[in-house]
């Protein structure tokens, strides 16, 4: 078989490489459960033939933080469980983004399944066709929306991450760290956020499409790490879509702690209020990772 062409394969080593460093949108605490930085956002090298965004690996927690973390009872942060909404999802889509950060860009897929009171979804990306971004999510829709079961964050080289959201038991699990979390209703995983904050708008626009409005969740990664988040409306925003220009919906988790990650939506009411762009930017500074939507097919 002849050898790839020197700019391929410096690609497909770049994304290889990339694909290690893969994991969740938001990092994970690092040095303590309390207040740690996190994890900053990697680049493939801009030599590579197509280059992606992707963030850092989550940093194992340390021992101090998990001996630290609460049990099943206690609520993160101190915070009381947030207010169960009610939603209007989407019906089955395939969304397609281009990512960036700074000069550097790639393509990732938004795939949203929902039938017989059951969802799969998944997010990826990939740079010189080889993937270096997967997330899945699979659960139940029930009256609180989404309702997430189990999320598993694949990264290339090393065993999938999971966080397990065992609604019986009223906690959620993980697949390395013995820590627990409490299981509210409504709670989300990082990937189906992304869904179930356009649905919470969608189910009541008057209440919650206008400046001022707040919506809180209670949100879990995949490697032992849980918070409440809340999104405040800023307001409607004009912003570039796959058509032209969007009158959208501005929406932003601001950062509760030192090092969180600021979290910014632009929903488009006509797209069941889906965001149209996000950017997601470290209080630690360097450019944001932003996905723009490209395009939209609707699945069976």
């Amino acid at each position: 078989m002849p050898e790839a062409p020197p700019a391929v394969a410096e690609a497909a080593s770049a994304a290889d490489s990339a694909a290690s460093q893969a994991q969740e949108l938001t990092g994970a605490p690092a040095a303590s459960a309390a207040e740690a930085p996190e994890a900053p956002v990697a680049v493939v090298p801009a030599e590579a033939a197509s280059a992606v965004v992707v963030p850092e690996p989550e940093p194992e927690p340390a021992a101090s933080a998990v001996a630290a973390t609460p049990a099943a009872s206690d609520a993160p942060g101190a915070l009381p469980a947030p207010p169960v909404y009610a939603t209007a999802l989407p019906p089955p889509l395939l969304r397609r983004y281009r990512l960036e950060r700074g000069l550097l860009w790639g393509t990732g897929e938004l795939r949203w399944q929902p039938g017989a009171g059951r969802y799969e979804a998944s997010l990826s990306g990939e740079v010189a066709g080889i993937n270096v971004l997967d997330w899945r999510s699979g659960g139940a829709i029930d009256a609180a929306g989404i309702a997430p079961e189990r999320y598993v964050v694949r990264r290339r080289g090393r065993d999938p991450q999971a966080a397990n959201f065992q609604r019986e038991a009223g906690k959620i699990t993980y697949s390395g760290p013995t820590t627990e979390f409490p299981l509210p209703a409504g709670t989300q995983d990082r990937l189906t956020v992304l869904l179930q904050i356009p649905a919470i708008v969608a189910a009541d626009p008057q209440r919650f499409g206008v400046a001022g409005a707040r919506i809180q969740v209670f949100v879990s990664g995949s490697r032992a790490d849980a918070d409440a988040w809340s999104f405040h409306v800023e307001g409607e925003a004009r912003v570039a879509g796959p058509d032209g220009e969007v009158q959208a919906l501005k929406i932003s988790r601001e950062p509760r702690k030192k090092y969180d990650t600021r979290v910014e939506f632009w929903l488009d009411p006509a797209r069941h209020y889906l965001p149209v762009r996000a950017r997601l930017s470290s209080a630690g500074g360097g450019d944001a990772l932003e996905l723009m939507l490209e395009s939209e097919e609707k699945l069976p």
